[in-house]
């Protein structure tokens, strides 16, 4: 029958789904505890279970009960393959496939932490026998794909990509809910009491009542403020050098320079922090030396000097690579255009400010908005590092990351930290939208969506 009939149902995928859901019954994973040997079935896991004698609460499984979702998913889109149309039906079923896969993947990388105690522990048939079945899947259903003219070759090249992305980025996502919990590690963050809104009041919370007396207030303030500093001079100052580069004649001079200024990028921040220090330190530092006996500065335990010395550090180490990508833009501007302009008596101003920052419109409002979308993130190095995570300076350095940081490794409070990060997402994703509607609004063919 022709893959394109659009009356046909993929009973295929109704019988991978359905056994996908039935191998929930087999052994999901085996383990040794006192020299005894137990095995658990995937219907013990999404029930949730005591194990180890008692020592050990296993948690209703989140992989397990998401892969018997994609399992009904799976079989509802071979069901109503022949009204949603076949290459809806199909590129559901693919999805649901994929889905599958990457919880049996994740369960059996992750259930070996979750029986520590216990020993000897293997993978059971289950497992196995529903991850080799959503592979199946997945690979036909690529190739239903690729005969319905959805996918074509090149597509498949995008696929460990975008495996990675759903792993690495979607499916950490699940832990939001540490951020509405008061974890106990006793029983597992899942089984751990629900605590409402209690750590984000903890976050906002002030000894005068006032929200600019709070956390939340001072580390939102310094994220903010120097990114919004940094995208400013950053662009500028890239944009300026990248114009100087390109009107090198000499092709060995701008390669020279194009290395140099691009070095301090290369340069981890670890290092950078001790040559800051060594031009800032109290004892031995240049500047101090340079000021005399007496005149000396402590630099790391006066605030006022550290937002110029941040912007100062970031701008030095970021300006080769902005300056690279606006260079790349200026390269491609057809050469006949200045030419013209030469010839009408256009100045070397006059040709920057009338054809160059016309035509790098584009890549300026792009580089801006990309830079916008991580606005409520800061880089983890340049504010903790260099800096030396000198409490005194924590009122101009502290950002939401340090913070983060902070609450896990000083406090070790995972719900507060987890609080702050969903608060800077969920603060950074109305930035972004509201910056794309500004942009959309004024210029719609430059708007990221």
């Amino acid at each position: 029958m022709n893959t394109n009939d659009s009356k046909r149902i993929r009973p295929e995928f109704i019988v991978a789904g359905i056994l996908m859901a039935v191998t929930i019954k087999l052994s999901y994973v085996g383990y040794s505890y006192k020299s005894k040997h137990y095995i658990l079935s995937g219907l013990s896991l999404v029930k949730g279970k005591t194990v180890c004698g008692g020592s050990t609460v296993l948690t209703p499984s989140i992989p397990i009960i998401l892969m018997l979702i994609f399992a009904g998913v799976m079989i509802l889109s071979g069901l109503l393959s022949g009204a949603i149309g076949q290459k809806k039906g199909v590129g559901l079923a693919t999805f649901a496939a994929l889905g599958s896969l990457v919880c049996d993947f994740f369960f059996a990388n992750t259930i070996a932490d979750k029986l520590s105690k216990a020993k000897n522990i293997s993978i059971g048939t289950g497992n196995v026998v529903s991850l080799l079945i959503a592979l199946a899947a997945l690979i036909w259903g690529m190739y239903l794909l690729k005969k319905l003219k959805v996918l074509s070759t090149l597509d498949f090249m995008a696929l460990p990509g975008l495996l990675y992305f759903i792993i690495n980025n979607y499916i950490p996502m699940i832990g939001i809910v540490i951020a509405f919990k008061k974890v106990d590690y006793s029983v597992g963050i899942f089984a751990s009491p629900w605590a409402g809104l209690a750590n984000f009041r903890q976050l906002f919370a002030t000894s005068t009542g006032s929200f600019f007396d709070s956390s939340a207030w001072l580390i939102t303030r310094n994220t903010i403020l120097y990114n919004l500093v940094f995208i400013f001079l950053g662009n500028l100052v890239g944009l300026i050098v990248g114009i100087c580069l390109a009107d090198l004649l000499s092709r060995k001079l701008q390669k020279f320079f194009q290395t140099s200024i691009l070095l301090p990028q290369l340069i981890s921040y670890v290092i950078v922090a001790y040559i800051v220090y060594a031009l800032f330190s109290n004892d031995a530092g240049m500047i101090n030396h340079l000021l005399g006996e007496g005149n000396e500065i402590n630099f790391y335990a006066q605030p006022k000097w550290w937002p110029f010395i941040l912007v100062f550090v970031y701008i030095w180490k970021q300006i080769g690579y902005n300056a690279i990508i606006f260079l790349s833009s200026i390269v491609g501007i057809n050469k006949t255009i200045y030419e013209a302009a030469r010839v009408d008596g256009a100045t070397k101003w006059d040709q920057i400010t009338k054809i160059t920052l016309p035509l790098l419109k584009p890549t300026i409002v792009t580089l801006t908005m990309l830079s916008v979308g991580r606005i409520m993130y800061s880089d983890f190095g340049l504010f903790y590092q260099v800096p030396m995570d000198s409490g005194a300076l924590y009122s101009v350095t502290s950002t939401i990351d340090t913070y983060v940081y902070r609450c896990l490794m000083t406090l070790n409070n995972i719900s507060t930290s987890s609080a702050a990060c969903t608060y800077q997402a969920v603060i950074g994703f109305i930035l972004v939208l509201t910056v794309n509607a500004i942009v959309r609004r004024k210029d719609k063919e430059n708007a990221l969506f």
